[in-house]
């Protein structure tokens, strides 16, 4: 019988953001296989991940990809995955890309943050410029090869593509390549990468990556939002320092609220359905951290209500707006009990002359 790993051992184990799994688990149902089919198959190798879990260490990971294209035969599920990449798969680093200004600013962020997704010690996305293109390379380290942890084509193909999908989503246009490299031997039929990319695409190359014109840096995102773009660094700079484990679920919570809050999705069910969870098993998991999902919706606005009111392009309705409420005096009622105050009048006063300002 298979041993499970020591909690130390998970710990130490590198692992993934779980929105890359959800993202999987999603593409598969909608290939028509069950998820519990797809979690069955793998169950192996998953060990204690439960969808749900902020992370989800990377051999599960893998686990999962190769029952994937067992279950459903498509070599091609790669590609697929990013064509239904969203900011979400990426967890908040995704939310953070999605509000910077330009396509360049975004591809910036990712050495900085590639830690809300890939642990560190097991790849590095690099970012070089040659002659007027650009190389975006995520690089598997040699260290990691040699310590056991696996290369998978499967998993390489899917972050490339998910570069291209997000790429195109966030900025609403084809991004036009120059080229597409893996370092793994090409499949059967290298017909559909082509099709996916719209470009040569290299086989046996060396190495994982995109090379594309300078010139596309530049291409500005739809929903670039400055302010929104710094809490999405903070959160993103939190996930990185923040401890692992199970208790973590409160702040996977708070990073999904964000984003809902000015669509009015910042619900229970909404959220849990972002998690793959029901919204019982959510409320069971926040209890069990000593947490309940008001008080972390209440703690987010609270947050974001300050980062939105420095903003003097922002009137209060526009910041009551964007925080998920229907009306200004909702907000206004909030907001007083939250520093005694009214928004205008907190953000009239000098910094540092309120609560929690400054």
């Amino acid at each position: 019988m298979r041993q499970r790993p020591s909690a130390a051992e998970a710990e130490a184990a590198p692992s993934v953001g779980a929105g890359y799994a959800r993202r999987l688990c999603e593409l598969v149902e909608g290939f028509g296989l069950p998820r519990a089919a797809l979690l069955k198959h793998a169950a192996a190798r998953l060990g204690d991940w439960e969808p749900g879990q902020v992370r989800i260490p990377l051999a599960a990971l893998v686990a999962l990809f190769r029952s994937a294209l067992a279950l459903t035969g498509r070599r091609d599920l790669g590609l697929e995955f990013g064509r239904q990449v969203r900011p979400d798969t990426f967890d908040v680093l995704g939310y953070a890309l999605m509000t910077c200004r330009n396509l360049g600013e975004a591809i910036g962020l990712v050495p900085l943050y590639r830690r809300v997704v890939f642990d560190s010690g097991y790849s590095e996305t690099r970012i070089s410029e040659t002659g007027g293109m650009v190389k975006l390379a995520w690089v598997v380290l040699p260290e990691a090869t040699r310590a056991g942890l696996p290369y998978d084509e499967l998993l390489a193909e899917s972050l490339i593509a998910s570069w291209v999908g997000l790429g195109r989503w966030i900025t609403g246009a084809e991004m036009p390549l120059a080229e597409v490299r893996f370092r793994h031997a090409a499949p059967d039929d290298a017909r559909p990468f082509q099709g996916f990319f719209g470009c040569p695409v290299r086989f046996a190359a060396g190495e994982n990556a995109l090379l594309f014109a300078r010139e596309l840096l530049t291409q500005p995102l739809l929903q670039a939002d400055a302010e929104l773009n710094l809490a999405m660094r903070d959160e993103a700079r939190k996930a990185i320092e923040r401890p692992r484990g199970r208790q973590d679920i409160a702040a996977q919570v708070r990073q999904l609220l964000a984003p809902r809050l000015p669509k009015c999705e910042a619900s229970l069910k909404h959220v849990a359905a972002g998690l793959g969870l029901t919204p019982r098993s959510l409320q069971r998991r926040l209890a069990s951290a000593d947490f309940s999902f008001q008080q972390l919706l209440d703690e987010t606005r609270r947050e974001l209500a300050q980062v939105y009111l420095r903003d003097p392009a922002l009137s209060a309705l526009d910041v009551a707006l964007l925080l998920g409420y229907a009306e200004q005096s909702s907000f206004t009622r909030a907001f007083r009990g939250w520093f005694g105050t009214t928004p205008t009048a907190w953000r009239a006063a000098p910094v540092g002359n309120n609560p929690r300002q400054g």
